[in-house]
């Protein structure tokens, strides 16, 4: 009887819990063969009648992704099973993050043969507050309180440990550091930021992909549960419909979520919602008290100081000129572009329009420098 595990975590993580598990790779195929393998003996090809496979269909492993439940169509979801045995031999099965329908299918196929693994997300200990602590105060400008606030908040994480998750919604002006203030936070806590831009997502968009619509097309459940980190970014959460807050409730308050493919479980989650909001006034009337209660603190991001605001221009700078080769480094340093941004730094409220605007005018005058080089008339 083939050995079942099924794996449910990030991407990075099951990678290398491949690389731990098989021994040969050269003797396992991939989900994507296998459907072919699958085909090529439902055609009954002459071949295949004549009792000769051409086709290799014996494998020590099968290696199935997350990506690849959305290349198949969907009876090969509800009978993954039955596919994946008639597609080859094998005596182990590896599959990550499977739809609900895939593993009942197994299940009823397998039952005493299914091992469960995945990705461990680190607890936040309170041992470790400190050092995250000090990873925002070096990382991010200001937002002093906020900082302490996020720190309370991570101390709460670790005592109610498996409780519910912890929802935090930053607000305030744009590019004051609420977006790099989350993703220190997951790097800090075990890795990259689950990042999802609602400001992207179209109304239609926006249901399909939180409601999982269809297998083929990503969700919110099939990121969550490739996350790699216990932290999740909702970002510019003001612009989600309020028709679909419902979908977040049970999120939020027990750390579940399910959809028409996936269920997750993530209790022990921090999900961060960043908005534009100018007050908790505010907040509270656009989200209305079902969802306002939910969140367990709103925290303020002010707009930074003028001191703070040379020093982000000065970071921009160093940062633009680590791109450029030796001849235009050289020229853009003998300009005045970087003094001209320092004394015009605290007439920008919007950090972003800044950054933008400093990118063009490096990128502005080196372009305009090598036109007019090579415009100028040989001696």
């Amino acid at each position: 009887m083939p050995k079942i595990i099924v794996f449910t975590g990030s991407d990075k993580d099951y990678e290398a819990f491949l690389k731990d598990r098989i021994d040969d790779p050269c003797n396992s195929v991939d989900f994507l063969e296998l459907i072919l393998l699958y085909n090529a003996k439902i055609r009954a090809t002459q071949e295949y009648a004549g009792g000769e496979p051409h086709i290799e269909d014996e494998f020590d492993s099968v290696v199935v992704r997350a990506a690849d439940f959305g290349s198949v169509v969907s009876h090969v979801i509800s009978n993954f099973a039955t596919i994946a045995t008639q597609g080859c031999t094998f005596n182990k099965l590896y599959v990550q993050n499977p739809p609900k329908q895939s593993l009942h299918s197994l299940i009823a196929a397998f039952p005493d043969e299914i091992e469960y693994v995945g990705t461990v997300y680190p607890h936040v200990e309170k041992n470790s507050i400190k050092r995250i602590y000090s990873d925002l105060a070096s990382t991010v400008l200001g937002q002093a309180t906020s900082k302490q606030e996020i720190a309370a908040s991570l101390y709460q994480l670790s005592s109610m440990r498996d409780e519910r998750p912890i929802v935090l919604l930053f607000y305030g002006p744009s590019g004051v550091g609420k977006t790099e203030t989350a993703k220190c936070v997951s790097e800090a806590l075990g890795g990259k930021l689950t990042r999802v831009q609602f400001s992207m997502l179209q109304n239609n968009e926006a249901y399909d992909y939180i409601f999982g619509a269809e297998h083929s097309k990503g969700s919110f459940a099939r990121d969550l549960l490739g996350r790699e980190s216990n932290v999740v970014l909702l970002d510019e959460f003001d612009k989600v419909n309020h028709g679909l807050y419902n979908a977040f409730y049970e999120l939020f308050d027990e750390g579940v979520f399910v959809d028409s493919y996936y269920r997750v479980e993530m209790q022990d989650a921090l999900f961060v919602l960043t908005s534009n909001f100018h007050s908790t006034d505010e907040i509270q009337s656009a989200l209305g008290p079902a969802m306002f209660s939910r969140i367990s603190a709103c925290i303020e991001f002010e707009d930074l100081s003028a001191t703070e605001k040379i020093v982000l221009v000065k970071r921009h700078y160093e940062k633009i000129l680590g791109y450029l080769d030796a001849d235009d480094k050289a020229a853009v340093k003998a300009s005045n572009i970087e003094s001209w941004f320092v004394d015009h730094a605290g007439s920008y409220d919007n950090i972003r329009t800044m950054k933008t605007k400093m990118e063009r005018a490096i990128f502005g005058f080196l372009t305009a420098s090598m036109i007019q080089g090579d415009e100028a008339p040989s001696s």
